[in-house]
């Protein structure tokens, strides 16, 4: 028989994973728009794409959201690509500018609502946990996201340009350049 007393509780675990999970791409986010001034594309993409899959698949298992209301919180990220999708197919007049503006604003202004659908959906335990763990999460969250704000704004004390370029990235201002 195992002792399970030295794996901490399963509140404990369930937090360490959501915050492991949520701080990663907290702080890609972070660095990116610390180093760019812009979060990428790519990292808006990823928000759609587990927000769709959760959506989906609260419609075809008893898995959360299971209310209509949280489901449709989680169709904001494809709302954004819609937009977005609009905007680079046709030449905005001032209304249809509008229109797109605001549907980005909603989407920001709904992400926190869209990270805890995604959360409470992929690790139910989450809505279940005490309100300090629930607050050791968001924390790291924040912290990561600040961390890698300030990281990325200051890529030149740990990052070359040539470190830029090997991973296909575009060339921050501020990089450092190295003699061949």
């Amino acid at each position: 028989m195992t002792d399970n007393s030295s794996m901490g509780s399963p509140s404990d675990r369930a937090t360490l994973l959501i915050a492991a999970a949520s701080g990663t791409l907290a702080f890609a986010i972070g660095f990116n728009y610390g180093a760019f001034k812009v979060i990428f594309f790519d990292q808006l993409l990823t928000v759609w794409v587990l927000a769709t899959v959760v959506f989906i698949g609260s419609l075809v298992t008893k898995l959360p959201p299971n209310t209509w209301p949280r489901r449709l919180i989680l169709l904001l990220p494809s709302l954004w690509v819609v937009a977005a999708a609009i905007d680079n197919t046709i030449d905005m007049n001032s209304g249809e500018r509008f229109v797109f503006t605001l549907t980005v604003i909603v989407t920001l202004v709904a992400l926190p609502f869209v990270a805890w659908s995604l959360v409470t959906a992929i690790n139910a335990d989450f809505a279940e946990l005490p309100k300090r763990n629930k607050g050791i999460v968001l924390t790291a969250v924040a912290i990561f996201f600040v961390l890698g704000a300030v990281l990325g704004a200051n890529n030149d004390s740990f990052l070359t340009c040539q470190d830029f370029k090997v991973s296909g990235n575009d060339l921050p201002a501020n990089c450092l350049e190295t003699s061949p």
